[in-house]
């Protein structure tokens, strides 16, 4: 593309600072559009720079972001599988623990009524102990004593084919 071409009015501020840069890197002349001489290597390089900006202008075209959206697809429906389940397991959780109070609640309320239980029992044992008492002082010192049954330990008979080591 020559210097005083028409479609240079239409170019982008990429292209002026690309020509630019490789105006200084070459060590090309400033440019003077009214005293410019058109020569088959400014042609060159004006094809070249218009190449070079064609290039960089199709490399760095940005994605649509439909294909955004197609590529975060599969990320968010993990997402929202893994809260599905995450809610899930929570109302389970949230089940097995009203389950959990409510059968404390009730070993509770049993263990309130075996404590009312044993307390009835000491006491009516207790006021058996005193008309006991009452009635015969001597009945009562054998009302605590338990029976006891002797056990021969020789009526157990020995295995056979056995010796014994120590002696009882």
């Amino acid at each position: 593309m020559s210097w005083l071409d028409p479609a240079r009015i239409d170019e982008s501020a990429e292209d002026r600072a690309l020509r630019e840069e490789l105006r200084g890197l070459l060590g090309g002349p400033t440019p003077n559009f009214f005293q410019a001489t058109v020569t088959p290597e400014l042609v060159t390089l004006a094809e070249e720079l218009r190449k070079e900006a064609q290039r960089r202008r199709n490399t760095s075209r940005r994605k649509p972001s439909w294909m955004l959206m197609a590529a975060a697809l599969p990320f968010a429906l993990v997402l929202t599988g893994l809260g599905a389940w995450g809610i899930h397991q929570k109302q389970r959780a949230d089940v097995l623990a009203q389950d959990l109070a409510r059968q404390d609640n009730e070993h509770r309320q049993q263990l309130v009524a075996v404590s009312d239980q044993l307390k009835n029992e000491r006491q009516a044992k207790e006021e058996l102990v005193r008309v006991i008492q009452k009635e015969d002082p001597k009945a009562f010192r054998r009302f605590g004593k338990e029976l006891v049954i002797p056990v021969d330990r020789n009526a157990i008979p020995a295995a056979a084919n056995t010796q014994q080591v120590k002696g009882q």
